[in-house]
């Protein structure tokens, strides 16, 4: 189901870079958190209108060694997408996410 190689918005891939700046954390384990921040919010993202023009993952490199869980996990929420559909929802719910991390400032914040 997950693609490959996945993309996010360049605005996602901006905010990305800002937070690495104060914290020190790389973007793909900061995907990873707004992964979970956008879950936790419980909203379907499945027909929102997202750009790809920013930074490129590989899904091993985006999701470690819990690709499987990450694809369990969309499967339970959106049922069977393909890879594209996958993509578009994937890079939804990191923007989604990022938006609850924009006020991090120290890696402090980032544990909060």
């Amino acid at each position: 189901m997950l693609p490959n190689r996945l993309r996010i918005s360049k605005e996602t891939s901006e905010q990305l870079k800002y937070i690495k700046s104060k914290t020190g954390v790389t973007p793909n384990i900061l995907c990873r958190l707004a992964i979970a921040h956008s879950f936790k919010d419980q909203k379907q993202l499945k027909n929102k209108k997202i750009d790809l023009d920013g930074l490129e993952f590989n899904s091993y490199t985006l999701f470690g060694n819990h690709v499987k869980l990450y694809e369990c996990l969309f499967q339970q929420v959106y049922g069977r997408l393909d890879s594209k559909e996958a993509e578009l929802v994937v890079a939804t719910h990191i923007a989604e996410g990022v938006k609850a991390l924009k006020t991090v400032k120290s890696l402090s914040d980032l544990a909060r």
